[in-house]
């Protein structure tokens, strides 16, 4: 008999935990929106077709160990690793 009580215990414990902590906030879609953003943080346009990258990165500028402000390098990155962008294809309209 105790071992059924505790069985049912812990089952509505699971069961609070699973449904109860989703009710104030809004559902967070499983399929988020991938965004082709490369390794290096800039997105497939900035990068060529043989993948090195035109983007600019700010970095901090130092002068004998003083902070001096910050300027613009080009991007390091010499190809696009993230995910590959969909096909683009013409298709005609039909006509009869």
């Amino acid at each position: 008999m105790e071992l059924i009580v505790g069985a049912v215990i812990l089952l509505a414990g699971i069961l609070i935990g699973r449904f109860l902590p989703g009710l104030g906030r809004p559902r967070q879609s499983a399929l988020a929106e991938v965004k082709p953003l490369c390794g290096c943080g800039h997105a497939s346009s900035f990068h060529e077709e043989r993948g090195r990258c035109h983007a600019l990165n700010e970095v901090a500028r130092w002068d004998g160990g003083r902070w001096a402000g910050i300027e613009s390098v080009p991007c390091n990155c010499r190809k696009y690793t993230g995910p590959e962008p969909l096909p683009a294809f013409y298709a005609p309209e039909l006509t009869e």
